[in-house]
């Protein structure tokens, strides 16, 4: 009776230890949302940037980052043209056109020559986001955290023509269409989470990264961010 008690006793102890062995420890996960400033030399006009990023825990330290960003409107500055003094026949050059095409036609009999300039005006780019972030602690309510993955992006790239005239004038600037690119890009980063309250933290960042494809000249550029993120 007494061996049947104790054997039944052992074996409810390991059936416990089991299933609490089998279940595997949970760290939580998050949820954030930021805004960033966007600074680069590659492009004329940019505006603010917003990131919503989510997903899970894997250790205390270690996070699998998953995210939506929209890049807002880029866009960029109508070329200017370089004209041929006394010579309004000479279709003129155009400086900063680098991004487009240009068809030169000059001409004679006092007819002003023309440049046609085509080529992009802006695109908004949003893009989907995976990083695997690492979590330094400092102190109890400070971490330091350093990030990497891919960012897969999209966007329609606005189109636009503009006539140029050797006398300087300017014909009608027109709509010419749209394309709708795409690209795969590394992105990386590094910041600071601020945990002033239970569960809500401060993060502040900042993100390298780039959009490069057949209708977009590279643009590479840096992303200073700051948010709420909400630890469950």
């Amino acid at each position: 009776m007494r061996i049947s008690a104790t054997l039944t006793a052992l074996t409810l102890a390991i059936s416990g230890v089991t299933a609490s062995a089998a279940e595997p420890e949970s760290f939580g996960g998050f949820l954030g949302m930021t805004g960033s400033y966007i600074q680069t030399s590659d492009i004329d006009e940019t505006d603010f940037a917003a990131k919503i990023v989510f997903g899970p825990n894997i250790t205390e330290n270690l996070s699998l980052e998953f995210g939506l960003m929209d890049f807002g409107e880029m866009s960029y500055k109508d070329p200017s043209p370089i004209l041929v003094e006394d010579d309004p026949t000479i279709a003129p050059l155009l400086s900063g056109a680098s991004q487009g095409d240009t068809d030169r036609n000059s001409n004679d009999n006092g007819i002003p020559g023309e440049t046609i300039y085509t080529g992009p005006e802006s695109y908004q780019a949003r893009s989907i986001l995976v990083n695997l972030r690492y979590n330094f602690e400092y102190t109890q309510t400070l971490d330091f955290f350093i990030k990497g993955g891919a960012s897969a992006w999209m966007a329609d790239v606005e189109k636009t023509r503009i006539t140029y005239y050797g006398d300087g004038t300017y014909g009608l600037k027109q709509d010419a269409g749209k394309n709708e690119t795409s690209g795969v890009e590394l992105i990386t980063g590094a910041g600071l989470l601020w945990n002033p309250w239970a569960g809500l933290n401060v993060r502040a960042e900042i993100e390298s990264t780039s959009l490069d494809s057949f209708y977009i000249e590279p643009t590479s550029f840096f992303l200073y961010s700051l948010g709420l993120q909400y630890e469950f």
